[in-house]
C-alpha cells in the first residue's frame, strides 16, 4: 500500500475567495479537478492514449466534507489516495491541507467510470490501468 500522492498545489486568491475571505467552495472543487486529472494520469490510461481510443472518465458520484476554512492567500496542497478499483470504476479520496501546518480543510470522495465516449457508457478499467492501480490503493479510513 502505498501513501497518498500530491495532485496539486494552490493559492486562495482574493478573487476564488467569498465575501468572508474564504476560499469559496466552488473554487475548491475546481482544484480537486485538476487534482483529479494529475491522479487518473498517475494511474493511466495517458490522456493521449484515451483520446485515440475515444475514451474518458466521468464523475458519477462525489462526496464533500468541509473541515476548516481556507483563508485568503491560504496556501492548500492536495493529496489523492485510490480507495478501491472495480471492475468500470475507481473510488479515490483527495484531502486539501494547508500547506503550513498540514491541517485539513476539505476532503472529496469521488467515483469516477472509465467511459465509451461513442456508445457514452461506462466500460472496463484496461488492464494496464487495474495493474497500475494496485500500488496506490489506499488502506480503509479508521
Amino acid at each position: 500500500m502505498s501513501q497518498p500522492i500530491e495532485t496539486f498545489r494552490g493559492v486562495a486568491h482574493p478573487w476564488l475567495c467569498d465575501v468572508f475571505g474564504h476560499l469559496n467552495t466552488r473554487h475548491q472543487m475546481a482544484m480537486f479537478d485538476d487534482a483529479g486529472f494529475h491522479f487518473l494520469h498517475a494511474i493511466g490510461p495517458a490522456a493521449e492514449a484515451m483520446r485515440a481510443s475515444r475514451t474518458g472518465w466521468a464523475d458519477v458520484r462525489i462526496e464533500v466534507d468541509l473541515v476548516d476554512e481556507v483563508p485568503l492567500g491560504g496556501l492548500v496542497v492536495i493529496r489523492s489516495e485510490l480507495i478501491k478499483l472495480g471492475r468500470t470504476s475507481i473510488t479515490y479520496r483527495h484531502s486539501m491541507h494547508s500547506a503550513d501546518d498540514d491541517r485539513v480543510h476539505s476532503r472529496v470522495q469521488m467515483i469516477t467510470v472509465h467511459f465509451d465516449l461513442e456508445a457514452r457508457k461506462a466500460i472496463a478499467l484496461p488492464a494496464e490501468t487495474l495493474a497500475a492501480g494496485e500500488r496506490f490503493v489506499a488502506p480503509p479510513a479508521s
